[in-house]
């Protein structure tokens, strides 16, 4: 089993993504090991929850972009 840790982070495009990785690859630890898994809105939509529900938060996300506070 490989995770240890995650961590998420979301860009609006692949150009942001190709940037982030691009300052990663400048600032990487001497030791360890760091992956990068790019997903896509379509297949996150695809995740499968084996245990446990949706957070709040996630019952709470709309497919309406446009939110009012």
């Amino acid at each position: 089993m490989i995770q240890f840790s995650v961590y998420v982070k979301i860009f609006p495009n692949r150009i942001s993504l190709f940037q982030y990785i691009e300052t990663l690859k400048r600032n990487l630890p001497s030791r360890g090991s760091i992956r990068i898994m790019a997903v896509t809105n379509k297949q996150y939509e695809k995740m499968l929850i084996l245990v446990g529900d949706k957070t709040i938060q996630e019952e709470n996300i709309t497919e309406d972009p446009l939110v009012i506070l």
